[in-house]
């Protein structure tokens, strides 16, 4: 079997290149030679957004801590694509899916949510918006956008508590980052810590490999704890990552272990169009152990090829064993 590496699939070589000769003329090989040359020039970082999420999920976690309330805080970017995502010990599992709409309203509308609940109600220029969206708009406060030097980058959204601690914590996000200082978070709970760790872990990795990626970490309730996008990785592995980290716990072995079980005739035939289509059957997911042996989560990575997934995800672990 022939190991392709996302710059193989990119640049059109490796497997790809036969194909990309069929159908070129000399004109256009010479441009994907360049192409390739600028691949191989450009350096893989956690991205500048992800670096800001940092900071700000960091003031609003310890605002969190501060008021005694645990939160769910989402970044994204403009594109209403996830940057960061983490989920506080003891926050309410609706708030899973508020913030991440609260954030996405933020961008969608380019406004805070706390603005839209007077423009949607009745008779007022956005009445009913917030059916649209596939129910994505929210109407109360949480949700606030992001600036850089007057422009929007993005949107966060905190969800956990009252509406005026949802906005408090967003707001200390937007505080902490507008100082321009990292800062150092405060305890977001056990699991949450340890994800951190291991997200950590896994981003040097690929930074090491040149090849960014998705890092998704869930408990043992099959729920998001944590996601972090790294700047130009695949869209698709916004889902493939936490879908790889599910595995890792619904089925307690590593995604790897899924394929042999999974083929036609064998125990598992057919289980990857369960769950919604969850499962994954390649590499890139492990369970997740505490000291005593017992599984506690799952760390799933996604953006390069299954060797690199693979080489990321075990880098995560092995920091969460440390």
């Amino acid at each position: 079997m022939v190991e392709i590496t996302r710059r193989d699939f990119m640049k059109g070589t490796a497997a790809g290149a036969a194909s990309l000769a069929a159908m070129s003329l000399m004109g256009t090989n010479v441009l994907a030679e360049e192409e390739e040359i600028a691949m191989e020039e450009k350096t893989t970082v956690r991205g500048e957004l992800l670096d800001a999420a940092k900071i700000m999920v960091a003031g609003a976690m310890n605002k969190a801590v501060e008021i005694g309330v645990p939160m769910v805080i989402t970044v994204m970017d403009m594109d209403g694509n996830i940057v960061l995502f983490h989920r506080m010990a003891g926050s309410l599992l609706a708030s899973m899916d508020i913030s991440q709409n609260k954030a996405f309203t933020a961008v969608a509308l380019k406004m805070p949510t706390s603005t839209v609940k007077e423009l949607a109600a009745e008779g007022a220029e956005l009445q009913a918006i917030a059916v649209r969206s596939a129910g994505k708009i929210v109407q109360f406060g949480g949700g606030l956008p992001i600036y850089k030097d007057g422009v929007q980058i993005g949107g966060i959204g905190v969800s956990g508590g009252s509406v005026a601690e949802d906005t408090s914590c967003a707001q200390a996000g937007l505080d902490a980052y507008e100082a321009g200082e990292a800062i150092e978070a405060a305890s977001g709970g056990e699991l949450l810590d340890l994800a951190m760790k291991m997200a950590e872990a896994a981003e040097e990795k690929a930074i090491e490999i040149n090849v960014p990626m998705v890092i998704s970490f869930v408990d043992m309730g099959g729920n998001l704890v944590l996601l972090h996008r790294m700047e130009d990785s695949l869209l698709a592995s916004l889902e493939i990552s936490p879908n790889k980290a599910f595995t890792a716990v619904s089925l307690k072995m590593p995604s790897a272990t899924v394929k042999d079980l999974a083929i036609e005739g064998a125990e598992l035939q057919g289980i990857a169009v369960q769950h919604a289509g969850r499962i994954v059957e390649f590499g890139g997911g492990l369970p997740v152990y505490n000291a005593a042996g017992k599984q506690i989560g799952g760390l799933g990575v996604s953006g390069g090829s299954v060797a690199e997934d693979t080489s990321c995800v075990e880098a995560g672990v092995a920091a969460g064993m440390e």
